[in-house]
């Protein structure tokens, strides 16, 4: 049986740092590590307004935004209000937006009701009857009101 690669984690390197500062890490990872704080095993990051987010893994991060796009309270909405309803429901990820904003290019409902239609351009058609007269269409288009014909003075 073989083993399948794990994928890398964005919290592994920062929660390996709290739990024991003396691990060699980048100067760039130790910079960040001040913005998180680690409480029951959790991940959480602290915001400039005192807020604590959950920080999500990419499993946990594509079930919470299935639930915020879809989910029983999900109006399909995309790229920055979805990232908005994210944070206040308290979850936070890097390019969460990005992330957002690419679960919504994926969604069937979003890409068939959606203001933009993508339908592939092909050349116009003209339709061919089998004999003259064999279709008609009629054109409502309501009142006409023709010009009036400037009379010449003669």
């Amino acid at each position: 049986m073989a083993k399948e690669p794990e994928i890398e984690d964005w919290r592994t390197s920062i929660i390996q740092y709290l739990k024991d500062p003396s691990f060699l890490t980048s100067k760039k990872i130790r910079q960040q590590t001040t913005k998180f704080v680690m409480w029951d095993k959790t991940l959480l990051r602290n915001t400039s307004d005192g807020l604590l987010l959950k920080c999500l893994g990419l499993e946990e991060s594509m079930r919470v935004m299935a639930e915020v796009h879809e989910g029983i309270c999900g109006a399909h909405q995309v790229g920055i209000n979805m990232r908005w309803l994210l944070r206040r429901y308290g979850y936070f990820q890097p390019d969460m937006e990005k992330d957002c904003k690419a679960y919504a290019r994926g969604c069937e409902e979003c890409q068939g009701h959606g203001p933009l239609q993508y339908t592939p351009s092909v050349p116009l058609n003209t339709v061919v009857k089998p004999w003259p007269f064999r279709g008609w269409a009629i054109d409502f288009i309501g009142q006409i009101y023709p010009v009036p014909a400037k009379s010449t003075p003669s």
